[in-house]
């Protein structure tokens, strides 16, 4: 009898395929004896010594088909990759394996349904017309808010005295509890902290924690008020020989992140208009499967905020959307690279690396392991080529409104 595996596939529909997989008896027989063997290794029977179990006192001891989950799981395992690799297809979700049939000295028969991404047919860029967003100028109230960030930022607390000193809004708390650790809460009118409001050193005082389900009694060991520094000493603290020069920098900073912002709008709206005359297909299982995920992270948030509000239907179908065209995006984007054969070079990656480094004033070498002890390097690295591939589209369409 011959060793080959037979595959065939069936197209369901356009993202659905079956594969049913028939290993050949010979194979299934080998499996069987392989594992009879690694058994006899490690089972005990009065009278017989270890590893010289016979396979026909294993089958009377645990019955014949004790083995078949395990050698149908291992022969899965060896031959389903293959299978796959026959297929060259790419999949969208995790193989679903089903056992057909499965007996000693008969071929093992079992099928996977997959869903699988169908090839993006896209768009020629040149046909495509966008509208640039319009861009937005910095105004003082920006850099007003910047400035009131800084100021929290440089803060210094200090300490309220006196036998009138009680909790407002805004102050840090330092609480003891019961088994003697402390910890410092901000009281804020909202919240769990709300409780500390208006009292003094010294009270006790009863929390409610996460859902309301959980309490915890603390004992205020001191109260400390939150002061900001004025414009002068920001400036100072910050490095900036005057307000003005401060606030010229803000402004400056503010400019560059709004041309990123718009940069970045920009190129979103080439990538939608990409995906919009592109035929982008994604498989319903895969965008249902991460929208459950994401419906069950933020339940376990709300869960862990005391908050438990679930979605309406009308805002789970906006998420079911919003996750459609993420992945749309993802495959249009991919597809792009493919054909123009955009790549970012070890060359350019490095050269960002160093520049990034310099700008945070760390070194070149350190950030770079940094990253990757992170795992954020080639996550970082793919950010980057799919910025330079975005670049290449605004080349190639026609952008209504951009400023030259």
């Amino acid at each position: 009898m011959g060793t080959t595996v037979r595959t065939t596939v069936e197209a369901v529909d356009e993202t659905r395929r079956v594969i049913r997989v028939e290993v050949p008896a010979d194979v299934v027989d080998r499996k069987l004896d392989e594992l009879y063997r690694r058994v006899a290794r490690t089972v005990e029977i009065p009278g017989f010594r270890r590893g010289r179990v016979p396979r026909g006192v294993l089958e009377m001891r645990f019955g014949k088909d004790f083995l078949y989950e395990d050698a149908q799981t291992e022969l899965i395992e060896e031959y389903l990759p293959k299978a796959l690799e026959d297929l060259d297809v790419e999949l969208a979700t995790r193989p679903e394996a089903r056992v057909i049939e499965f007996e000693g000295g008969k071929p093992f028969t079992f099928e996977v349904a997959v869903e699988v991404f169908p090839e993006v047919e896209l768009a020629d860029p040149q046909t495509i017309e966008v509208e640039a967003p319009p861009p937005r100028a910095v105004t003082d109230e920006d850099v007003e808010r910047v400035l009131d960030e800084l100021r929290r930022d440089h803060a210094t607390l200090v300490p309220k005295e006196g036998d009138d000193a009680v909790v407002e809004e805004e102050d840090v708390v330092v609480v003891k509890l019961p088994s003697g650790e402390t910890y410092e809460l901000q009281a804020r009118a909202d919240g769990f902290t709300a409780a500390l409001l208006g009292r003094r050193v010294g009270d006790q005082v009863t929390l409610t924690l996460a859902s309301g389900e959980k309490t915890v009694t603390v004992t205020i060991d001191g109260i400390k008020r939150v002061e900001l520094p004025d414009d002068e000493e920001l400036a100072q603290t910050l490095e900036h020989e005057s307000v003005e020069a401060l606030k010229a920098d803000v402004r400056e900073r503010l400019k560059r992140r709004l041309q990123e912002e718009h940069q970045e709008a920009l190129r979103l709206a080439a990538l939608d208009a990409l995906v919009e005359r592109s035929r982008v297909v994604v498989p319903d299982k895969l965008v249902n499967e991460i929208v459950e995920q994401e419906l069950e992270h933020r339940r376990r948030q709300g869960q862990g905020q005391g908050q438990g509000r679930e979605l309406s239907e009308e805002e789970i179908g906006r998420l079911r959307e919003a996750v459609r065209r993420r992945l749309q995006r993802d495959r249009a984007l991919r597809a792009f690279k493919r054909r123009e054969g955009v790549q970012l070079s070890d060359e350019e990656f490095e050269k960002f690396l160093k520049e990034e480094a310099e700008r945070r004033g760390i070194n070149p070498v350190k950030f770079k392991a940094l990253l990757e002890r992170e795992g954020q390097l080639a996550r970082l690295r793919r950010r980057l080529e799919d910025e330079k591939a975005l670049d290449v589209l605004l080349q190639r369409v026609r952008v209504r409104g951009r400023a030259q």
